[in-house]
């Protein structure tokens, strides 16, 4: 059976199917299959009608049965399809079934539909004016549609998220979602000479939903959408609102609170094209989006968005997560940015950013700058640019002056223009270059940086450290630091000058610099070492001369020592060596005693120190145990010797602990830096 385009009855049946398929499709199947009926009441005819198919615009069914007994009526179809979607052994029961002239009625029928509740469901047709109205069994969810030729209207109580999505084509993508919550509201449809209006407001609670990959998910929501609009000749303008009042949302990484969000918008529709005129977004205590722009199916085409935003609150509620996800250490913003976006042809085109004092700090204290004022020009062709002033950058406790930073910048990564000099502790510390980018084989960041370290008095270096107050200079060179894998290696060398000598760093590797379970490797040589300026730097007790020293192996995570392979010895040379009673008792201490007793037991115990030959001190540290050596050669069973006499008088003191807990040998160690009292061997 089928019916033509040009029919009056399906004119309209046609415009109020674009919104309502189902609806229209359950009266137009009744409206169909009865229409060959004589008019008079259906109770008096029994028997069956069978049609072999039925095609309309928007929908067809196949295998349509309709069996009449007393006063009603059960409808059957083997197969349905409405907008690509199909259906099966879909039936219609009516208690009573009642068909007269111009007017058809089924009342008290129950709708089941595969994978959805049975559905109670009274339908009515008067000429060209009709009703359907569907209930759940306990009558919780309503919806009443009713039609004439001047419109339609949709009435809905407590309808579920999880029906709609079963009957609307385009939603049957979130059948596999978890939805749930309630909707009430109306949709209003009229049809007039000009065009069709539509107007509308729908009110969801309780709303959620949780998707199969379990990364996006919301609970508690509600929102209230309105919507109005006018169509002519094909051609939608439309205008609403949404208002997001309560709930959550989860989009990993993302978990985003109502906090009365708004969203308002006009614009017009033309199948898949779009022009949207104007949204806005507000965000209370973050700030408004604005966009207008033009698209498709595909997405935006040409389009322009402005925002401005309060870093403080947006780090708070987007950034925090995001970066604890990765784990990454917690960082904070401040400050204000505004920000422009152009999109031309289909894909972004441009991006200006202009932060306002604006500022990022890591909680952990490692890295953090304020300050921050300028303007960041990203092009999809060509190069971009970025002109700033900073204020202030951190380095832990050491804090710089303002200085200017040059940028150019590409689609995938930045670069400095010209080397940066920042002042720093009555000094400067020059980046000499810096380029960062994303790898579009790995889609990881990568990078190259050269820096060098004028000389830093430091004292003043310590004192802002809060360290020990130490004498000399500290100065740096480190030629290129490659960022590559979450790791950052240095090509060469790190020299530093300290305490009248020079350590050299080798191999010296950071991996997951950015990270909390950042580590770092390293081989370390010290050379030439003035002990009387290290010990009285750190109130160990006073010993004159010279070390040098052989770190291999080291590897640090979060400041603490997991491995290494050390050993301190005299420093080659003729040079005065001596070493105060109260050394003596701190470097026993930390070998496992012996010297202490001596001393005390004996005339030596007058002198305030005494003369050495050498130093050897060894530690292999593996799974948090120090295997403990002395001064190659000297060993005597279980003991080590730590300081070999020499001179007037003389003294030698060794240690008895081969095998030394970590933990424990940090704890001494501290307590003799520290000057504490008491005995330091337990």
């Amino acid at each position: 059976m089928r019916y033509p385009y040009g029919d009056s009855g399906f004119v309209h049946h046609r415009m109020c199917c674009r919104f309502f398929r189902f609806p229209c499709f359950c009266l137009l199947l009744f409206f169909c299959a009865t229409r060959a009926l004589p008019a008079f009441p259906l109770p008096e005819i029994s028997g069956e009608l069978r049609l072999g198919e039925i095609r309309h615009p928007y929908f067809s069914a196949r295998d349509l049965r309709l069996s009449l007994a007393g006063a009603g009526g059960q409808l059957t179809l083997g197969q349905v399809e409405i907008g690509g979607q199909h259906w099966r052994a879909l039936r219609l029961v009516c208690a009573r079934l009642g068909r007269e002239i111009e007017a058809f009625h089924c009342t008290g029928g129950t709708l089941h539909l595969p994978g959805v509740l049975p559905l109670t469901l009274d339908l009515r047709q008067k000429g060209t004016r009709w009703r359907l109205q569907l209930r759940t069994k306990e009558a919780e969810e309503h919806w009443d549609l009713r039609y004439e030729p001047s419109g339609m209207r949709l009435l809905v109580r407590n309808g579920a998220p999880d029906l709609l999505v079963r009957l609307v084509p385009q939603l049957a993508p979130l059948q596999a979602w978890k939805l749930s919550g309630r909707f009430s509201g109306e949709i209003h449809l009229a049809m007039r000479p000009e065009g069709q209006v539509l107007s509308g407001k729908l009110a969801l609670e309780e709303g959620g939903f949780s998707a199969p990959d379990a990364l996006r998910a919301a609970e508690k929501l509600a929102a209230t959408l309105e919507i109005q609009g006018r169509e002519h000749r094909g051609l939608w303008h439309l205008e609403g609102g949404l208002i997001w009042q309560g709930g959550l949302v989860y989009h990993d990484p993302l978990l985003i609170q109502s906090e009365g969000q708004s969203l308002r918008f006009s614009g017009t529709l033309a199948g898949e094209t779009w022009t949207l005129h104007a949204a806005r977004f507000d965000w209370p205590q973050i700030g408004q989006i604005t966009l207008a722009a033009h698209g498709n199916g595909k997405g935006i085409q040409e389009g322009r968005l402005d925002a401005a935003l309060a870093l403080a609150p947006l780090g708070e509620r987007l950034l925090r997560p995001v970066l604890a996800s990765r784990d990454f250490p917690v960082a904070e913003l401040s400050g204000e940015l505004t920000l422009r976006a152009d999109w031309e042809s289909g894909r972004l085109a441009q991006l200006e950013l202009r932060p306002q004092e604006g500022g990022f700090r890591l909680q952990n204290g490692r890295f953090g700058f304020a300050g921050l004022t300028g303007r960041l020009l990203w092009r999809q062709e060509g190069a971009g640019e970025g002109e700033f002033t900073v204020g202030e950058l951190r380095l832990g406790r050491v804090a710089s002056s303002a200085f200017p930073l040059s940028l150019a910048v590409w689609p995938r990564g930045f670069a400095l223009v010209r080397p940066v000099t920042i002042p720093i502790l009555e000094s400067r510390l020059v980046i000499q270059h810096l380029a960062a980018g994303v790898n579009a084989e790995l889609g990881e960041l990568e990078g190259a940086l050269g820096l060098s370290l004028h000389p830093v008095p430091l004292e003043r270096l310590t004192e802002a450290l809060e360290l020990p107050r130490m004498q000399g200079l500290l100065a740096a060179e480190l030629p290129a630091i490659r960022y590559r894998k979450h790791e950052a290696a240095l090509d060469g060398a790190l020299a530093i000058q300290v305490f009248d000598g020079y350590l050299y760093c080798n191999e010296l590797r950071l991996i997951e610099p950015f990270g909390e379970r950042s580590r770092l490797i390293a081989d370390v040589e010290a050379r030439h070492i003035d002990l009387e300026q290290l010990t009285r730097t750190f109130s160990f007790g006073q010993v004159s001369g010279f070390v040098d020293a052989h770190l291999t192996g080291l590897e640090l995570a979060d400041r603490r020592a997991l491995a290494f392979d050390a050993r301190i010895e005299s420093s080659p040379g003729n040079y005065r060596k001596r070493i105060s009673q109260r050394a003596v008792d701190h470097i026993a201490a930390l070998g496992g005693g012996g010297a202490v007793a001596a001393i005390q037991a004996s005339a030596l115990r007058f002198f305030q120190d005494f003369g050495y030959r050498r130093i050897g001190l060894a530690c292999r540290l593996e799974n948090g145990v120090c295997q403990m050596q002395g001064i190659a050669g000297m060993e005597q069973g279980t003991r080590y010797t730590i300081i070999e006499g020499g001179g007037i008088p003389a003294l030698t003191v060794q240690g008895y602990n081969r095998r030394m807990d970590w933990e424990e040998f940090i704890i001494r160690l501290k307590a003799a830096i520290n000057n504490q009292e008491g005995p330091l061997i337990r």
